[in-house]
């Protein structure tokens, strides 16, 4: 019979796992004929998650566009793809990060076996 290993239990025994908080958020249409949406934020859930800084060289050749230096990696289980799916905001620490976005409004979420990999890219305000 086959042990399966709970890497989730060996993360948090390790104090590996970041409790990070993520917003979701509805956006409708005021104006169909000018196409304005405006969006409405939901409370915010928590969830722990491993999260790992992109490196300088990752985000030039691994993702395309332009990516802000600063960007994260967030590993977590895969129940949590669609809140991550219906969040514009996530909260690591103090800093505001978004979802990565394509061109065609499709998420950098990468999906494995036992987990998901999602893309977040640092707020800039400006």
């Amino acid at each position: 019979m086959e042990k399966k290993v709970n890497i989730w239990k060996i993360l948090k025994n390790d104090k590996k796992l970041t409790k990070v908080l993520v917003f979701p958020a509805q956006e409708t249409v005021v104006d169909p004929y000018e196409k304005n949406k405006s969006l409405s934020m939901g409370q915010y859930l928590t969830i722990e998650a491993l999260v790992r800084d992109v490196s300088v060289s990752a985000l030039t050749w691994k993702y395309y566009g332009q990516m802000p230096i600063g960007s994260k990696e967030i590993i977590c289980q895969k129940k949590y793809k669609t809140t991550m799916l219906a969040s514009d905001k996530i909260q690591i620490g103090t800093d505001e990060y978004k979802v990565r976005k394509d061109d065609s409004k499709g998420f950098a979420i990468l999906e494995r076996m036992d987990y998901i990999v999602i893309i977040v890219e640092l707020k800039i305000d400006g």
